[in-house]
């Protein structure tokens, strides 16, 4: 069902309630109104025929006999103490009005009652009440037909004017809603105009400076992060393809002489150990780009615990000893081993084992490769620092950018495929801390790993049989 159609539809029943109950609650009081009016003129009519016994006026009839009914077309009564009528009106008729139990009650006080004769189109209100202090009560009496008149004039009013009401409410609410929605279809149609070969073009904004305009720039900058997206799609589709040809290319190629069985292809178990490298490092490639692309789709990347990180760190420098001594390289560690913080082991050691490939990468034979670890306040730190050459200044604000290298003449060996530092920071922003890299003062470089770290840490918490 059409959102026009729905407003439409809920005003007419918002507009019908209304007008149902606005009817019900003007008709009674109309007729509360007019009853009270009808009261009040009996009440004065009452006072006035007091006046008229006080004064001696009215031709009271004498005897056991029921009073001839006078010419006054009023309704009024006179009754006895005795329950004897002795006064009456044409209108009124020869018989009491009221007897029994009401006349009893109205030696009282005033009593209303209603009375319907033959002859009579509607019932009557009639007010008795005592008067004077010998047990008389006067009688007076009115046609409730202003009453009923009333309500049924309001009533053939409302019967006709409500339901034009409620469907001029639905007419106003289709035209209305028309009339606001008009605008979100030409914006509807304007985005669907967009073409896909297209991404640069935007929806021009209204200029009205309202809810439309909002909408029209939400738009715009989703159309901008889904073109800097597909933009970033592209450059990393082309930037893995051309990191994957050349490694592919390489095996391709040797795998071919072995197969040809070619003269000066090498010992066969050399050749088997090169191999070997080559799918190891296609490997670790398709590795990291699963990683970034499992980030890319929002996927879980992290199963966080709090744990000491002293021996995760010592962890992923033992398994890079072998890698640093070939290069004449010393791995330090100075690490603080009551540092506590919520962490993904796996991840993180895969965060300090491509700093410190980076750095033994990147120093020279008889360097150091400094790790150190400590708690700044609620912060741990891990830092690596080699003292290599130090990184080129360009190179600084798109280091952790993915494919990004830095100048290859810094490397005593092949670069890598750029991905390691783009994997760094995904992770650390995945655990909600910062990774920066800069040049040290003098020489080499550091690279600045800051995590939230548990509160509370202490050396009872590194305790296992206390946790």
């Amino acid at each position: 069902m059409a959102l026009r159609l729905r407003l439409a539809l809920v005003v007419a029943a918002l507009a019908a309630a209304l007008v149902v109950g606005g009817s019900v609650a003007f008709a009674l009081s109309m007729s509360a109104g007019t009853r009270a009016t009808l009261e009040h003129s009996l009440q004065r009519r009452a006072g006035r025929v007091e006046a008229q016994l006080a004064a001696r006026l009215l031709p009271l009839a004498a005897g056991a006999g029921r009073p001839a009914p006078t010419a006054d077309q009023s309704t009024v009564q006179i009754m006895a103490s005795s329950g004897r009528l002795v006064y009456t009106t044409a209108a009124a008729g020869p018989a009491p009005l009221v007897s029994g139990p009401v006349l009893v009650r109205a030696r009282r006080g005033p009593v209303w009652v209603q009375r319907h004769r033959a002859g009579w189109d509607n019932p009557r209100l009639v007010l008795a009440e005592p008067v004077g202090a010998g047990g008389d009560v006067v009688v007076v009496g009115a046609s409730l037909d202003q009453v009923i008149d009333t309500a049924h004039r309001v009533d053939l009013v409302l019967e006709i004017a409500g339901p034009l009401l409620v469907v001029a409410s639905a007419g106003g609410a289709w035209l209305l809603a028309g009339s606001a929605l008009r605008p979100v279809e030409r914006l509807r149609a304007q985005v669907q105009e967009i073409a896909v070969g297209n991404p640069q073009a935007r929806i021009p904004s209204p200029g009205t400076r309202d809810e439309l305009a909002a909408l029209a720039g939400t738009f715009n900058d989703l159309l901008d992060r889904l073109c800097a997206s597909l933009d970033r799609q592209h450059r990393f589709v082309a930037a893995a393809s051309h990191e994957l040809r050349t490694p592919l290319a390489v095996l391709g190629a040797e795998l071919e002489l072995v197969a040809r069985g070619t003269p000066g292809a090498g010992d066969p178990a050399e050749v088997t150990r090169r191999l070997a490298g080559r799918v190891a490092e296609l490997v670790h490639l398709a590795d990291g780009l699963l990683t970034l692309t499992q980030a890319d789709e929002g996927a879980a990347l992290l199963h966080v615990e709090p744990q000491p990180l002293e021996p995760l760190v010592a962890k992923s420098l033992a398994g890079y000893r072998a890698v640093a001594e070939r290069g004449g390289v010393t791995l330090v560690l100075d690490a603080d081993p009551f540092v506590v913080a919520p962490v993904d082991a796996t991840r993180f050691r895969q965060v300090v084992e491509n700093l410190v490939d980076n750095a033994v990468r990147y120093s020279p034979s008889g360097a150091l490769v400094e790790v150190g670890l400590r708690r700044v306040g609620p912060t741990a730190i891990v830092e690596v620092r080699d003292h290599g050459p130090g990184l080129p200044a360009e190179f600084l604000p798109r280091a952790f950018e993915r494919f990004s290298r830095a100048d290859p003449s810094r490397s005593r060996h092949q670069g890598g495929a750029g991905l390691g530092l783009a994997i760094v920071w995904t992770i650390v922003a995945a655990h909600g801390g910062t990774v920066t890299l800069a040049n040290a003062p003098g020489r080499g470089a550091v690279a600045t790993v800051s995590l939230p770290a548990e509160p509370g840490s202490s050396p009872v918490d590194l305790d296992p049989s206390r946790r």
